[in-house]
């Protein structure tokens, strides 16, 4: 009998330290650790988020910009922080799925050594081409792929980057031949495509939204799984007839492995009620994302998924890494 009062004694503790927990926290301010440079889409979507969670959690969340190694420098940071809730990374699957894959010296594991918090948004892969081009569906263009093999060209931000990705994607799933050009950034791949030294480029729609607004850039298809409301006459590949030649690209906010339930609840609020909020809904569909809130256990599921079908597409490829 004592054995089992002292029993729930211990859980009803339990229970209110978790619930004293879930009130109290963030009793200072929360670190957003962007791992690439100020001034591209991560860092303005990070800050942008960072400004309303402010409002959410009623303490500041200040942007810490980390970058180098493709974003490893930064991610590993949060990895090895304190799990207090404190410390999180605005993350995607360039961190979470390409690098683990491509530098064996990653120094974290994506699973093990993050805890999920909540999906921030989703930002559509898209292809876009020469507009000088006689294909104007993607049908057309992987007809004329088949035909012509390596005839048609493809830049990307480098080798292994999600845009890159994006076209092996489409090149296993189909089966046709396309030449992949590697270039520093994708901005720096847009004046060879626009002067006819590649065809097309693959790329996330917040970065190519200027080229096709300006018609130096012909939208052809988007990787997502709905149209974007800034291109609604573009289709999306599965909406094309490729429905498997699809890879999504998320934004998310992981913090360290084992940061306690009632903090990673008390983050997701906050970041679910940023994300309803109609002022940043607007600015997200301006930069050509959507909202994306999710709890914990959907963005774990989301992230392995990416994880294993980027480890499926680089082997696939036969891309190698570092």
């Amino acid at each position: 009998m004592k054995t089992t009062r002292a029993i729930l004694i211990g859980l009803a503790g339990a229970l209110l330290s978790a619930s004293v927990l879930a009130q109290s926290f963030p009793t200072r301010p929360v670190r957003l650790i962007v791992a690439y440079g100020t001034g591209g889409v991560s860092d303005i979507m990070g800050r942008v988020l960072a400004q309303k969670m402010t409002e959410t959690l009623g303490q500041p969340m200040v942007v810490e910009n980390r970058a180098g190694a493709g974003g490893m420098i930064g991610t590993d940071f949060v990895a090895k922080s304190p799990p207090d809730g404190y410390v999180v990374v605005l993350s995607s699957p360039t961190q979470m799925a390409i690098v683990p894959n491509l530098n064996k010296s990653t120094p974290y594991d994506p699973i093990k050594d993050f805890t999920p918090i909540g999906g921030i948004a989703m930002t559509p892969n898209i292809l876009s081409a020469n507009v000088s081009l006689p294909f104007r569906s993607l049908k057309d263009l992987v007809d004329y792929a088949r035909a012509n093999p390596n005839k048609l060209t493809f830049g990307s931000s480098g080798p292994g980057s999600v845009g890159h990705l994006s076209g092996e994607v489409l090149r296993t799933s189909t089966g046709v031949q396309m030449t992949h050009v590697p270039y520093k950034s994708a901005g720096a791949a847009y004046p060879d495509m626009i002067a006819g030294n590649i065809t097309m480029v693959f790329d996330t729609l917040p970065s190519a939204i200027q080229h096709i607004n300006s018609g130096k850039a012909r939208p052809i298809a988007l990787m997502a799984a709905k149209r974007a409301p800034l291109l609604p006459d573009v289709p999306t590949f599965a909406e094309a007839g490729f429905p498997e030649a699809t890879l999504h690209f998320w934004l998310g906010l992981h913090g360290p492995a084992n940061i306690p339930q009632p903090v990673v609840q008390a983050l997701n609020d906050g970041l679910r009620k940023a994300l309803a909020a109609q002022d940043l809904r607007e600015r997200f569909t301006q930069l050509g994302a959507d909202p994306l809130p999710t709890t914990p256990r959907e963005l774990g599921d989301m992230t392995r998924a990416t994880l294993e079908q980027i480890t499926k597409t680089i082997k696939a490829a036969g891309i190698k890494g570092d």
